[in-house]
């Protein structure tokens, strides 16, 4: 069984990730960074992937993590990847936490999976409409 998830929206990748950071935003979520995969990989020379991580997290919420175990510092701030399909579809893809923080923060890992799972569906009803 894979530790990612995958949810399915039908609109192009930048839509998807616009809507993304439209959301996040609108939970009152930090966004750290948008990397874009596949310009980098162009940049550097090799083949460019449609694909982009959007780096956030809430301060609040982590520390409630890091007061549980300092070192999973490691694994936040969180993540979710925008990953192109076909042609003006992709996937939002997560990855379930508790295969990283493991059972001794399970409930706070399950919190920030059900979290994570939330803004995905989320972005991609909203990515969905505005194509």
């Amino acid at each position: 069984m894979s530790a990612y998830e995958r949810v399915s929206v039908e609109a192009a990748p930048e839509t998807t990730v616009a809507a993304l950071r439209e959301v996040l935003r609108s939970h009152g979520i930090t966004e750290y960074a948008v990397v874009d995969h596949g310009r980098d990989m162009q940049a550097a020379g090799a083949p460019g992937f449609q694909a982009w991580t959007l780096v956030f997290g809430s301060p609040a919420a982590g520390a409630k993590l890091l007061a549980g175990d300092l070192a999973a510092a490691v694994d936040i701030p969180l993540r979710l990847a925008v990953i192109a399909t076909e042609r003006d579809r992709c996937e939002i893809v997560l990855r379930e936490l508790r295969s990283l923080l493991g059972d001794e923060l399970g409930e706070l890992a399950d919190a920030f999976t059900s979290t994570l799972r939330t803004l995905a569906v989320e972005a991609g009803t909203l990515a969905a409409t505005r194509s």
